[in-house]
């Protein structure tokens, strides 16, 4: 899965942006009301990173890993894991419920009060039915557990561990530029999340 995911240089700032986007139909009519629909469930969230140093020379060359990864993915073609080190685990978050029938739930994580479903999992550190660590699942990459029984009914299903944010580049071109010998900048590299 490493492969898969996108590199972390030394030369990489903190996010530059991080917001959720929306989509929204808004209809005014004549009269002056306004009408709006919501046409995504969740957000997507946009991200927005700089690489102020990005090295390349023999035995240490980042600029032609990043350009790699980029590549692999045919710009926006492509959909890659970002693992945002300020934003990415979960500790006992209720992901949902048993009804005796359904074996597969889909991981999730809150913001508070708003939940959103999780696309891609590092690692799952306890899993628990009722407050019963189990072990009797697997997940998927999309973040979908199934248990091999089904939970019973009114079973608390909760989750402890960390996540990916599945994305892609929103762009079809990463520009860089030389500011010394063995030293490149690439600026403005922008992504956002997707729904599979």
């Amino acid at each position: 899965m490493a492969e898969d995911v996108l590199p972390h240089m030394p030369g990489q700032t903190l996010l530059a942006k991080k917001a959720p986007e929306w989509s929204t139909g808004v209809q005014k009519s004549v009269s002056g009301r306004r009408r709006t629909t919501a046409y995504y469930a969740a957000p997507v969230w946009s991200f927005q990173i700089n690489y102020n140093a990005v090295r390349k020379r023999p035995g240490l060359d980042e600029w032609t890993r990043l350009l790699q990864f980029f590549n692999a993915r045919k710009g926006q073609f492509g959909e890659f894991l970002y693992f945002d080190r300020t934003d990415h685990q979960v500790s006992k978050h209720r992901f949902g419920f048993g009804d005796g029938a359904i074996r597969v739930f889909q991981l999730s994580r809150a913001i508070g009060d708003w939940v959103e479903p999780v696309y891609g999992v590092v690692n799952i550190e306890l899993l628990t039915v009722n407050g019963v660590p189990s072990s009797a699942y697997t997940v998927d990459e999309l973040g979908q557990i199934t248990f091999a029984q089904p939970p019973a009914g009114g079973a608390v299903l909760e989750w402890t561990g960390a996540f990916f944010f599945r994305c892609a580049y929103e762009s079809d071109s990463l520009n860089s530029a030389q500011p010394f010998g063995r030293i490149w900048e690439i600026k403005n590299v922008s992504f956002t999340s997707i729904k599979p």
